[in-house]
């Protein structure tokens, strides 16, 4: 009960403050899947889920401004950003690409579960 009235007062605070909490889950198309959408959660404290099928992966996630930067421990890197029309897009690279030239994959994401539902 206090870590759920705790986690509410964050974000709150940090909505009040013009920032945007980016926790809870979220869905993208899979590129290895296109059949089966990717599950990311972003959780407290960085730490990061994925699912994909009966696939399971973690990493740590930082805020970076309006972005979440997902390190995840294969390697990939992920980018969760929103879009200057109020969308969402997942850019993924894969372990080696540079993170200055063009993503790998970018897809379009949606949070189908927020912190405090």
């Amino acid at each position: 009960m206090f870590r759920r009235v705790f986690i509410a007062l964050l974000v709150l605070l940090s909505t009040a403050a013009g920032a945007e909490s980016l926790e809870g889950t979220w869905s993208a198309p899979s590129l290895s899947r296109p059949d089966t959408p990717i599950l990311i959660g972003l959780l407290p404290e960085g730490k990061a889920t994925e699912q994909i099928g009966d696939y399971r992966g973690v990493g740590r996630w930082t805020s970076e401004g309006s972005s979440a930067r997902i390190d995840w421990g294969k390697g990939w890197v992920g980018i969760l950003r929103r879009t200057s029309d109020g969308e969402y897009r997942l850019l993924t690279w894969k372990g080696g690409s540079p993170l200055d030239g063009p993503p790998d994959d970018d897809k379009p994401a949606v949070r189908i579960v927020s912190p405090l539902d």
